[in-house]
C-alpha cells in the first residue's frame, strides 16, 4: 500500500512539472536536449521503495532532480546528471592544456526547486539526507573504453559539495595520508577506493560546499598521471556533472544551471607536482607505479598554474 501511494505521488510529481520544463523522465531513461546535451536520473541502484527523476529545460539548459531513497543509507542510488561535451574528447590526458569546469546548482528538501547557489543544509539534515555534488570523469588507455562509463578502467571525481555523511570511496579518518591540492580558490582531498565494478576510482573532495564553483582543474589530473597513479596514456572521455543521491526519509531537490567544460588540447604544462608521501599507498593499490620519482620535487602546485587557471 506505502509503495502503491509512493507510485501515485511520483506520477502527480511528474505531471506538475510536465508544463514547466521540455521533459521529464525517471529510473533510466535519458533525454537529449536541442544542443545535443543528454540528462538522466541514472537511478541505477533503486532500493525499491524510492524513486529517482530529473526534469529538464532546453533554454537555457537546466535541470531540477528530485530523489527519495529510504533504504541502505551508506549506499549511492542514483546520479541524476549531464553529460557536458566537447568535440576533442576523447583526449590524451597528457595532451590536456586546459580543462575548465563550470557549474551553479542548489539543493533542500522537498520537490520545490531551491534559488541557485542555495544549499538548505539544516532542511537537508531533517529529513537525514545523504548526497554529494560531483563532476564524474572516466578514463582508460583504451580511448573507446574511455567513452563508456561502464568499461573505463579509471573513474575520477571531483566533490564540489557534500551533504550529511556521505564519504568518498577510501574514506579513513585515521589515516597518515593527506593529500592536499588548491584549484583557484578551492582546496581539495584526494581519496582513492574500488567501486562494485572493481574500477579505480580517485576523488578530489573539496573541503567547502562551492554552489558555484568555475576552475581550470587540469592540475588535479596532472597530479594523478604525473605520481604514476593513472597512466599518461590515458583518454578521457566522459565528464558528466550531477550529484550522488545516497539516502533521505523525504524528497530531496537538486538544482543545476550554468554547467559548462571547455577542454583546450596542446602539451600539457609543465606543472611541478607534490610527489606521494611515504605514508600513501595509493600507487600499489591502484595497480600502478611512479615513472616520475628521479625528476619531480616534493613542490605544490604553485606559479605555473596560474599561467594556465582562470575563470569563466
Amino acid at each position: 500500500m506505502l509503495f502503491s501511494a509512493r507510485v501515485q505521488a511520483l506520477a502527480l510529481l511528474v505531471q506538475q512539472v510536465a508544463a514547466k520544463y521540455d521533459a521529464t523522465v525517471c529510473d533510466q531513461k535519458s533525454y537529449t536536449s536541442s544542443d545535443d546535451l543528454t540528462f538522466n536520473p541514472n537511478a541505477w541502484n533503486p532500493d525499491g521503495k524510492g524513486f529517482q527523476c530529473i526534469s529538464v529545460q532546453d533554454s537555457p539548459p537546466t535541470f531540477d532532480a528530485t530523489w527519495s531513497w529510504v533504504e541502505e543509507p551508506q549506499t549511492v542510488h542514483s546520479y541524476p546528471h549531464v553529460k557536458l561535451t566537447a568535440p576533442a574528447l576523447p583526449a590524451p590526458l597528457s595532451n590536456i592544456s586546459a580543462l575548465i569546469l563550470t557549474a551553479q546548482w542548489s539543493m533542500g528538501p522537498g520537490k520545490t526547486p531551491l534559488p541557485v547557489l542555495s544549499l538548505n543544509e539544516s532542511g537537508l539534515a531533517d529529513v537525514g539526507a545523504t548526497a554529494n555534488v560531483a563532476f564524474d570523469i572516466f578514463a582508460d588507455r583504451n580511448p573507446a573504453k574511455s567513452e563508456d562509463a561502464t568499461t573505463a578502467e579509471t573513474e575520477i571525481m571531483i566533490w564540489v559539495g557534500k551533504v550529511g555523511s556521505a564519504q568518498p570511496l577510501g574514506y579513513d579518518p585515521d589515516s597518515n595520508c593527506i593529500l592536499n591540492q588548491t584549484v583557484g580558490h578551492v582546496k581539495f582531498v584526494l581519496y582513492h577506493g574500488k567501486n562494485h565494478r572493481e574500477t579505480d576510482v580517485f576523488t578530489w573532495l573539496a573541503t567547502s560546499s562551492e554552489p558555484s564553483f568555475a576552475a581550470e582543474i587540469s592540475p588535479l589530473l596532472q597530479y594523478l598521471w604525473r605520481n604514476g597513479l593513472i597512466s599518461p596514456a590515458s583518454y578521457i572521455g566522459v565528464v558528466e556533472f550531477g550529484t550522488e543521491a545516497f539516502h533521505s526519509l523525504e524528497n530531496v531537490t537538486f538544482s543545476a544551471s550554468n554547467f559548462h567544460m571547455d577542454l583546450l588540447i596542446g602539451p600539457a604544462p609543465a606543472l611541478v607536482v607534490d610527489l606521494l608521501p611515504d605514508a600513501c599507498s595509493f600507487a600499489e593499490s591502484a595497480g600502478h607505479r611512479s615513472v616520475y620519482d628521479s625528476c619531480l620535487s616534493r613542490m605544490s602546485i604553485i606559479g605555473t598554474v596560474a599561467a594556465v587557471l582562470y575563470f569563466l
